[in-house]
Order: structure tokens, then sequence, then C-alpha cells
């Protein structure tokens, strides 16, 4: 991106446990009637989990990811910046 936004703690990737944080409390959301961020009649599934994780792959979860470093600093880094593998 041409943003001047820098990741300055951790990788510029979403982590494994990040992931799972994300699409768990997403998948939650959604099984207890939030409405989802993509059609569900394009998607082709009702699992929740399905549904928030091809929301965490479009990008279209309003979430920003706390990094703490052990000297008590954090960096709030929006998903949009952060790669999803």
């Amino acid at each position: 991106m041409s943003s001047k936004f820098t990741i300055r703690i951790g990788p510029p990737w979403l982590t494994k446990y990040e992931k799972a944080r994300i699409i768990g409390a997403r998948a939650l959301q959604l099984s207890l009637g939030a409405p989802p961020l993509l059609a569900i009649e394009e998607l082709g599934t009702k699992d929740p989990v399905e549904i928030a994780a091809m929301e965490l792959k479009a990008k279209v979860l309003p979430i920003v990811i706390r990094r703490w470093t052990p000297g008590g600093l954090y960096q709030d880094i929006p998903l949009k910046y952060l790669e999803i593998r």
C-alpha cells in the first residue's frame, strides 16, 4: 500500500493466533444473530465459521489489532494494513 502507516510491532501479516481469535469472535457474533457483511446468497454457505473466514479474507471486518511488546508498549494496526495468509 502507498500509505505512510508502518507496522513496528510483529510481522506484517496476521498471525495464526490473531486469525483464529478474529474468526472465532466473528462466528460467535454471527451465530447470535449479527448480520453478515457479505451477501449470503453469493457465499453458498450458512456456516458461521466459514462466513467469518470469508469476511476476514475480504477484509470487510472493522477490526483493529493491538500488538503488545514485553515492555508494555503497543501498536494498533487496522486490519486493512495486514496481509492475510
